[in-house]
């Protein structure tokens, strides 16, 4: 009989492990940007051994692995990935720093609606205390596009700190304690009610060119674009020459695409524009 190559048992030990369960080990290797444990439970030949990136290891703001961990240090920690070309673990210690973090974001689920109170407001998202989560944590965040449908200057202009807010759970990251809301889920799409509208004439503002057509905003969160070619039946070779930011322009709906949100305009053979000189 064919003696197992050395490798096979602990292949067969990685055919166990599944991403997100939570696993321990000793560490046998500390790296300038990763840290490398032997992971307990196999015993064979070759070490099965797990990957901890340095952003994976703790949540405090460190800037070396040796701030957080130490030679032969037990630790647990979460299996993000198993590389089978290395064979190795992937895996993240800061998602079981703190297990009463842990137990609560395990506990929610994408699709849910969630409460919570605005703790700050920025101009790159907002951060929110959710309801239940472990005292002087701020797990929730909302990226700027999920505040509103419709548009925005600033996040502040959709929400304002200390206010209550409900919104449906996009994603839970237990690597880094955070819970991704969106509003904008729970609010009626606006372009919804155009989606029979082909064909009809409406009037909107221009509100940004580009080299080839401009955007119109026919209604509060429904934007659409008239290309270059739908100006008029001159060729156009930019929009400025027809229109300027700002301006009010009637404009006919063309194609609605509620799946890829898209909205396209025309505003040729409307006598009210393409007015201005070339």
């Amino acid at each position: 009989m064919t003696e197992p190559l050395p490798s096979e048992p602990l292949k067969d030990f990685l055919n166990t492990i599944r991403a997100g369960e939570v696993r321990t080990g000793r560490v046998i290797s500390i790296e300038d940007r990763e840290v490398l444990v032997e992971l307990d439970g196999f015993s064979g030949a070759k070490k099965a051994v797990g990957r901890i990136p340095l952003g994976d290891l703790t949540r405090k703001a460190i800037g070396h692995p040796s701030e957080a961990v130490s030679m032969g240090q037990q630790l647990t920690f979460e299996v993000i990935a198993v590389d089978w070309q290395q064979e190795r673990v992937w895996a993240s210690a800061s998602a079981c720093e703190d297990p009463a973090l842990r137990a609560f974001l395990l506990g929610l689920r994408r699709g849910a609606t969630h409460q919570g109170q605005v703790q700050s407001v920025h101009n790159f998202g907002v951060f929110v205390n959710l309801d239940g989560e472990p005292v002087d944590q701020c797990t929730g965040f909302i990226r700027v596009p999920e505040l509103s449908w419709r548009w925005i200057n600033h996040p502040a202009d959709a929400v304002t700190a200390g206010q209550r807010v409900v919104g449906e759970i996009i994603d839970v990251d237990t690597r880094r304690g955070q819970v991704q809301l969106s509003l904008k889920a729970l609010q009626e799409d606006p372009l919804v009610p155009f989606a029979d509208q082909a064909g009809s004439v409406t009037t909107g503002q221009v509100t940004k060119l580009i080299p080839f057509g401009a955007f119109v905003r026919i209604a509060d969160g429904v934007e659409g674009l008239v290309h270059n070619t739908e100006f008029r039946d001159e060729p156009v070779e930019h929009p400025g020459q027809v229109v300027n930011e700002g301006e009010e322009i009637t404009v006919r709906i063309v194609e609605v695409d509620l799946v890829r949100r898209r909205l396209a305009l025309s505003t040729r053979n409307l006598p009210q524009n393409g007015k201005r000189s070339t």
